[in-house]
């Protein structure tokens, strides 16, 4: 542990925190640097120095200050701290435990992700994902999004592929029952553009198509999906809700094409 309170110690300042994310920019010599954060070359140096006995930074063979390999890998798990320190009330009620480690771990991939606190903003968002979608949706839920159905049957005919994955044992309302059960939702199926499959528990949201994360949302401290999402069109958090989302259809069982919910009451 001393070797992280030392690791600590030298990130709690912060004129050193400031030239760690500077040089993650770009490779400065010291004079530019001090003169760029508006610092005084001797307390720069000063700076410079216990960074570089840290081993955050080093000195290229042409006098410029870059990020070690490590700092490098530092400065992005801090990312990842960041984004739970700008969350920190919605993650005050809503856990990361149900989520596979490799994905929690990956949350500096979220940094840019931005909270959205308004349920009806989050569907919303959502709908008009699909609207702009041109190559896939998937949505992993716990129910059937009722409001997405007529802009999904809409994607479907121009050709959107879409994947469902919902718990087992959904009973959704007549009326959307109707509806994916219908013949557009079937025709797609067996064209295999429409794809559904079942988990035992769903315990997150993800509603996504090739552009963008609509909604990213995680159980609260009861065990629910409260849809207080996060949303995003960055390059990593596509792909870390992409993985994720291909990892849950892995574990997921399919049924025949055919009715939707054969056990549904209605």
């Amino acid at each position: 542990m001393d070797a992280l309170r030392s690791l600590l110690f030298e990130l709690a300042g912060e004129d050193r925190l400031t030239i760690l994310l500077e040089l993650k920019k770009n490779s400065l010599k010291l004079s530019y640097l001090s003169k760029k954060l508006n610092f005084s070359v001797q307390e720069t140096s000063r700076n410079v120095s216990r960074l570089t006995e840290a081993k955050l930074i080093t000195r290229e063979t042409d006098g410029c200050l870059c990020l070690t390999p490590y700092g490098t890998e530092v400065l992005n798990l801090l990312s990842g701290f960041d984004f739970l320190s700008q969350h920190r009330e919605y993650f005050l009620t809503h856990t990361l435990a149900t989520i596979p480690p490799a994905f929690s771990s990956d949350l500096p991939l979220l940094k840019d992700c931005r909270l959205v606190d308004d349920v009806m903003v989050v569907f919303s968002h959502v709908e008009n994902m699909i609207q702009n979608a041109q190559k896939y949706v998937w949505i992993l839920s716990d129910q059937i999004l009722a409001s997405t159905l007529p802009y999904l049957q809409e994607s479907l005919k121009r050709g959107v592929e879409f994947k469902l994955l919902l718990p087992k044992g959904v009973h959704p309302p007549k009326d959307s029952l109707e509806r994916v059960n219908g013949q557009i939702f079937m025709q797609s199926a067996k064209e295999g553009k429409f794809e559904n499959r079942f988990l035992d528990k769903v315990d997150m949201l993800i509603c996504l198509s090739e552009k963008e994360v609509a909604g990213l949302g995680f159980l609260n401290t009861v065990g629910r999906l409260d849809y207080r999402c996060f949303c995003g069109t960055d390059e990593f958090v596509l792909k870390w809700a992409n993985d994720l989302f291909l990892y849950y259809w892995g574990k997921a069982t399919r049924r025949e094409v055919g009715v939707l919910f054969p056990d549904s009451p209605f």
